[in-house]
């Protein structure tokens, strides 16, 4: 019979068989399991615990996974719990994880997938649009534009710039090269609750990035920064040009209708 830990046990033996408990679970190759408990109920334990965080990554990364055979996928799940601590309780945010073993000891997964930790970044941001608890704003038919309006994000925006063309990554398709000119992606979900993607220019990111800072400012007062930003002068050009932008991401649902400042 396995001995049931209890409030008996002294503190400093329950801290070792939790400590103990929770190295098996992680590393049952290298860690042997806590002595007095029973194998076919740490077969249990080992195999629900690995088993939920293999299935919980394949769903935050379903393009990663398609990409990897179910042994390079194991051992890849197997290598982020033995050798990253992980710091979120949010299973929301448990993608991040992810990404910050890539960027520690698990960069050597890198060495002949160099597109794979940007993968894991624009899989991510999409996950973070989907679960994210804000509410995209309703539609509304978009009227002139005037220079006293200011345009809001959509809540759920996410967006990035990449060396790989990540949105075009899979199993079909997989690049040797990163690009000649990096792209800009954004990601949000829509107000029916779709999941949606778009590609921009290096002039819309910079203006995207503008509002995200300066919430309150009108779309006038953005653009003619933005020109100032890029030496541009006139900027009548840019304004021009700006305020048919902001239809456009308005009827896309990457910002909420124009409403006056």
């Amino acid at each position: 019979m396995a001995e049931k830990p209890d409030s008996t046990l002294p503190p400093e033996r329950m801290l070792r068989l939790q400590a103990e408990f929770a190295a098996h679970l992680r590393d049952p190759g290298n860690c042997p399991a806590p002595e007095g408990v029973e194998d076919r109920r740490m077969a249990v334990y080992r195999r629900l615990f690995f088993g939920n965080l293999r299935n919980l990554m394949a769903r935050n990364f379903p393009v990663l996974r398609r990409l990897l055979d179910d042994v390079e996928w194991d051992g890849l799940i197997r290598e982020l719990m033995v050798a990253h601590r992980s710091t979120t309780p949010l299973f929301p945010e448990i993608g991040s994880e992810l990404l910050a073993f890539m960027a520690g000891p698990g960069e050597h997964w890198l060495g002949d997938r160099p597109w794979m930790a940007e993968l894991v970044h624009w899989e991510y941001l999409e996950t973070l649009a989907r679960l994210h608890e804000s509410e995209p704003p309703e539609p509304r038919p978009a009227g002139p534009e005037r220079s006293d309006y200011a345009p809001a994000l959509n809540p759920t925006l996410q967006m990035a710039r990449y060396q790989w063309p990540v949105h075009q990554i899979r199993p079909a398709f997989v690049p040797d090269q990163p690009l000649d000119q990096p792209v800009n992606l954004l990601v949000y979900r829509r107000h029916d609750d779709r999941v949606a993607f778009e590609r921009v220019n290096d002039f819309t990111l910079q203006f995207l990035l503008r509002m995200q800072s300066n919430r309150n400012s009108t779309g006038l007062v953005l653009l003619q920064a933005l020109a100032e930003e890029l030496n541009i002068s006139p900027p009548d050009r840019v304004i021009e040009a700006g305020f048919g932008m902001l239809q456009h991401l308005s009827q896309r649902e990457v910002i909420s209708p124009i409403l006056p400042a």
